[in-house]
């Protein structure tokens, strides 16, 4: 009895051995944030492990971070500055206008939320694209897009997901070093199918 409670294979330990993963992986993600300019990179390596420990396969967390990390440095650390500067760029042009009045500036509050939205659904995509593809940023960027439209349902669940993280974090800002993990960790499970194509080990092609 006490060797069957206390197996690897008992779905108690192997659920915590899991949560101890995305706690690890949520706390490297921060660490190499701090510099700001490396959020990019750092969000980028920590979908790429995660994808690595969704999918079940035998490797060890931080070295899916660090090696993810240092692949593609420049590239990644463009796409954060970009998607961070421009979504910062838009919710300030919706306050700003929102303490505008009304007229117009209702009009250009409402435009610029929408934009704010699709770029946020294109950030959604984005950074799990670039975890699993090479090439430029730019590609990755109309892809991210693309999918996001055509997915549209599961953009909303992800969007919402990682909603309701931000929401956690703000209520108990402690709870930073795990709800950013599993947030990730819940939005990579459902993106898995959308992903296929660009996994290791498949032979598929890109849609």
């Amino acid at each position: 009895m006490y060797e069957k409670i206390f197996h690897s294979d008992n779905p108690f330990w192997s659920g915590m051995g899991r949560l101890f993963d995305i706690v690890e992986l949520n706390l490297l993600w921060l660490i190499c944030s701090l510099p700001l300019f490396t959020v990019g990179p750092a969000a980028v390596a920590l979908y790429s492990a995660m994808i690595a420990l969704v999918r079940g396969k035998e490797t060890y967390p931080h070295r899916d971070f660090f090696r993810a990390f240092r692949k593609d440095f420049r590239r990644n650390a463009a796409a954060g500055i970009l998607l961070s500067a421009v979504c910062a760029f838009l919710w300030t042009d919706v306050r700003i206008c929102r303490q505008s009045g009304t007229g117009v500036f209702t009009f250009l509050m409402v435009f610029f939320f929408i934009l704010l939205l699709f770029w946020l659904f294109t950030a959604l995509y984005a950074l799990p694209l670039l975890a699993l593809r090479d090439g430029g940023l730019k590609n990755a960027l109309i892809l991210a897009f693309t999918l996001s439209i055509r997915r549209f349902p599961l953009t909303v669940a992800l969007l919402l997901i990682t909603l309701a993280a931000l929401w956690v974090c703000h209520l108990f800002p402690p709870l930073i070093v795990a709800a950013v993990g599993i947030s990730v960790h819940t939005k990579v499970s459902m993106l898995l199918p959308i992903l296929k194509p660009w996994l290791p080990d498949t032979d598929s092609a890109p849609e």
